[in-house]
Parts: C-alpha cells; sequence; structure tokens
C-alpha cells in the first residue's frame, strides 16, 4: 500500500495537464470554496471524484487520501452533539455551520489528492522554477522557487514517512493504538526533519 498523496503514474488526460494550472487551481479552491454558497462546494466534490476516476490513479487511493480529515470532521460532530446535550436543545443536532465547514474541508482535501496523485515533485518544481525566472526576467538564484518545491512536496513525504515506519512497527507486533501514536509521533517527527534538512541542503548545493 503506498502512502497517502504519493504520485501514481498514468497516462491519463488529468496527467498530462501541466503542473502549472493544476497548482493554480489547487490555490484557488480554498478561495472559491468560501466565498461562494454550499452547492458550488458540492459541484466541486463531485468534481473532484470524477477527476479521481478519470486519472487511472485507482478511485480506493482516493478515498484513502481523505481519511486525515475524517477525525477533524468527527471532532466537528461531537462538539455540536455535546453542545446539544448540555447547553441547547432548542438548535439542530448538527449545525448548518458545521455541515458547511465539514463539506467544505473534505472538497479541500479532495482537491489536494487529484493534485498530488497526478502531478510529480519534479514537474511542480520545474514549474515553479519557470515561473519565477519569468518573473524576475532571468534574473533569479530560484530560492523561492526552490523553498516552495520543498514545502508542496513535504506533505506526501510526511505520510511516506509514516507508511514505513508504521509497516517496520507492524512487523515487530505493534498494535494499533494509543501506545503507537506515543512511540511513533516523536520518531515521524525527527524524520521529516532530517529529510527536509538534506533536501534544503541539496537544493541549496544544486543552485
Amino acid at each position: 500500500m503506498d502512502a497517502l498523496f504519493s504520485y501514481t503514474k498514468s497516462r491519463s488526460l488529468i496527467h498530462r495537464i501541466p503542473a502549472g494550472i493544476k497548482l493554480l487551481l489547487l490555490l484557488v479552491t480554498p478561495f472559491t470554496l468560501y466565498l461562494t454558497p454550499i452547492y458550488v462546494c458540492i459541484c466541486l466534490m463531485a468534481l473532484f471524484a470524477l477527476l479521481a476516476l478519470l486519472s487511472g490513479t485507482g478511485f480506493s487511493r482516493f478515498l484513502r487520501d481523505l481519511r486525515p480529515i475524517v477525525v477533524y470532521c468527527i471532532m466537528i460532530i461531537m462538539i455540536d452533539v455535546l453542545s446539544f446535550l448540555f447547553f441547547d436543545r432548542n438548535r439542530a443536532v448538527i449545525t448548518e455551520t458545521s455541515l458547511y465547514m465539514i463539506l467544505r474541508l473534505l472538497c479541500a482535501m479532495e482537491a489536494t489528492s487529484v493534485f498530488f496523485r497526478t502531478t510529480s515533485t519534479f514537474d511542480i518544481s520545474l514549474t515553479l522554477q519557470r515561473i519565477e525566472t519569468a518573473i524576475t526576467f532571468g534574473h533569479s538564484r530560484l530560492v523561492v522557487s526552490s523553498m516552495l518545491s520543498l514545502f508542496l512536496s513535504f506533505l506526501p513525504r510526511i505520510f511516506q514517512s509514516w507508511s514505513e515506519i508504521n509497516a517496520a512497527y507492524m512487523a515487530r507486533g505493534g498494535r494499533n493504538g494509543i501506545r503507537k501514536a506515543v512511540r511513533l509521533l516523536p520518531v515521524l517527527i525527527t524524520i521529516s526533519i532530517k529529510k527536509a534538512s538534506t533536501t534544503y541542503m541539496a537544493l541549496q548545493n544544486r543552485n
């Protein structure tokens, strides 16, 4: 099983869309979600699900990428339920605001999944370098694009690291639960910091 948000090779039309266009759509999506009516969010959710199906990366991978937000959504619902039970029985059990927030979070996560599943780190880095070169008319050391590339590639790297240490933990007889989180989270943080430092130094040396 591959890590969440990892790039999945395919020859689909979605993969062949220029990385710059996909990056622009990813950046525009959050503003669209919060500045438009909720039905726009629902339409976008359906659109991203369709794109995931057409991308050839496997719809099951797309659904797995939504897991990180599920816990947060459950917390939002639980807060509403507890508020209803202990403070105000005259309102809805789940408020409209909470429902809209959950839908928007899921939609944003869908967009992120489609982007990272269909766009390689190399394409992201190359696109950012071209943008910086064009803006500075070729008079740039590509420091900004290197930093942005590092930032955008950090999310899938975190999940890749988690997948690796989790597999090692389970192979040694470990079990799911709070104890696993307590033992593995410090390891994940340490590995992520080391990888970020190594990648940054490599980018600095290349530039």
